[in-house]
């Protein structure tokens, strides 16, 4: 990379099923968003589309913002992620930082009411950490090339059951994570999962959502 990181902008409006909105751009001076979004820091290729796919899906406002590598390490940024990395998010009150994806994600998901209660957030969180924590380290670590049954057997077995991790209703963050890293094994490491038919089902069903097109499916 060169000496410039450009996050990728979005500064939109979601409804389920539609876009409204489309990538801006900001200033690469400006760490303070609108009071009313929030902003991430993050670059093309990061798990920042991850994050920006599951504000899509869930009607959050986005202002991006773009960092060079000396701002990663200006006291500004390392108030919202202490260890200067990306992605890193101010809060929609203007001063809360949030880093790890994962915690923006489910941020962003609780930001947008989608976990009404303790109990669907603890649901929630729980693929979120798997994804990040259990999941993406197993493909990673093995170039995709890991036992498949174990990993994904349990995930498939649900799956069978019904449309979405949590329930038949709707996506939700949890989908999102899991679905996000079952993506980029297979554009990274090729990583094949037609053993697991509803898993393969599951990702046709989010491979068909525009948020998705216009974010992670891209890698």
């Amino acid at each position: 990379m060169g000496g410039h990181e450009r996050a990728p902008q979005l500064r939109a409006k979601w409804t389920r099923g539609s876009i409204t909105g489309a990538k801006t751009s900001c200033s690469r001076s400006s760490l303070s968003p609108n009071r009313d979004s929030l902003a991430p820091s993050g670059t093309q290729g990061s798990r920042t589309q991850i994050v920006e796919w599951v504000a899509l899906e869930l009607g959050v406002t986005l202002d991006s913002v773009t960092l060079n590598r000396p701002m990663q390490n200006a006291p500004e940024y390392r108030a919202i992620h202490p260890f200067g990395k990306i992605p890193g998010c101010k809060a929609a009150d203007g001063k809360t930082g949030i880093f790890e994806s994962g915690a923006i994600m489910l941020y962003i998901a609780d930001l947008s009411g989608s976990l009404p209660t303790p109990e669907a957030r603890g649901a929630a969180a729980a693929w979120v950490i798997w994804a990040n924590a259990t999941m993406w380290p197993a493909l990673e670590g093995s170039r995709g090339q890991c036992d498949m049954s174990a990993l994904f057997g349990p995930v498939d077995a649900i799956l069978k059951k019904q449309k979405w991790l949590l329930s038949d209703a709707e996506i939700s963050v949890a989908d999102m994570a899991v679905a996000a890293y079952v993506k980029y094994g297979q554009l990274f490491f090729r990583t094949d999962i037609s053993s697991m038919p509803n898993l393969v089902r599951f990702m046709t069903a989010v491979e068909s959502r525009p948020a998705f097109q216009a974010t992670v499916a891209g890698g």
